[in-house]
């Protein structure tokens, strides 16, 4: 065991260097990651590749990754996106990579033009998933299908007119079943939700739902003025995903929305959010005086 090694089994040392330094699970080997995007050794240059001087590890190249696709802007992003996902050969796990570190990343202390294109990114991934679910329940169909196909090949010629009939009443009856069967499974987790502690706030105004989400999402934003010493935000995670939650279990208004289309009207609603009109620059300096002070 190297020196290394016996200086973290010793768990007091262990913890008193976690309070001083922080702690961290990942490894800075070089090259001990998963190279969900493309990347070369070698100087900068202005494309969709990630260029390192040597082989990095993996936090700098994850940072470099989410650094450069903040270089580019509205569908540019989309192109960086699409660049490295058709490269990668398993397209769910790229995107629920994606997915979680965007939720993440997204929660950090950044800046507002910052967080709209993480947004972006994880709207593009958001379609893509739906897409990915699509293009599963038709390879679902198919293979069955085949199966199908293959029992009528071992059988004494056929009439390929009948066979052709029944081919298509299977599809349209797989069809059916597949869409029933995922359809069930959302109904199954909508009475989980449906079960958990939930309020009746109603509003006395519907006009008034998008302000509701706006209110939300500034009071996700709240974070310490920038002349204390540490400008941190008021909450250590607090996401689109939570707020749709919210809205789903506790309003009136939005409990026949799904999360997933609450979330995106989350989204909707913050690329509104005018930061420097009055009435909103107003309010964020308030929920930053009443949790902070001057």
């Amino acid at each position: 065991m190297g020196w290394i090694n016996k200086w973290r089994s010793n768990m007091v040392l262990r913890n008193m260097a976690a309070d001083i330094f922080g702690r961290s699970a990942y490894s800075r080997t070089p090259g001990n990651f998963v190279s969900y995007f493309q990347y070369k050794i070698g100087d900068y240059r202005p494309d969709h590749y990630l260029y390192f001087p040597k082989e990095p590890y993996r936090e700098r190249y994850n940072n470099e990754f989410f650094n450069k696709l903040c270089e580019y802007k509205g569908y540019d992003i989309i192109h960086f996106l699409e660049f490295h996902f058709s490269a990668y050969p398993d397209q769910h796990d790229f995107l629920q990579f994606l997915h979680y570190e965007l939720s993440d990343r997204m929660q950090m202390k950044i800046t507002e033009t910052k967080l709209k294109k993480l947004q972006s990114a994880f709207e593009w991934v958001q379609e893509k998933q739906q897409e990915w679910k699509e293009s599963q329940k038709g390879i679902i169909k198919q293979e069955i299908e085949q199966g199908v196909r293959e029992i009528f090949t071992d059988q004494p010629a056929p009439n390929p007119a009948e066979v052709e009939q029944f081919m298509q009443k299977l599809s349209a009856q797989l069809g059916d079943y597949i869409d029933k069967l995922m359809a069930e499974t959302e109904e199954r987790m909508s009475s989980i939700t449906e079960r958990l502690p939930a309020g009746r706030i109603e509003l006395n105004n519907r006009n008034h739902e998008e302000k509701i989400i706006q209110l939300l999402i500034l009071w996700q934003q709240v974070q310490a003025p920038p002349e204390l010493a540490r400008a941190e935000q008021l909450f250590k995670k607090f996401t689109a995903m939570d707020i749709a939650t919210i809205l789903h279990l506790h309003f009136e208004a939005f409990r026949d929305n799904k999360i997933p289309t609450l979330q995106k009207k989350v989204g909707e609603q913050n690329e509104r959010l005018k930061m420097n009109h009055p009435p909103v620059k107003k309010l964020v300096e308030a929920l930053q005086t009443f949790f902070y002070g001057k």
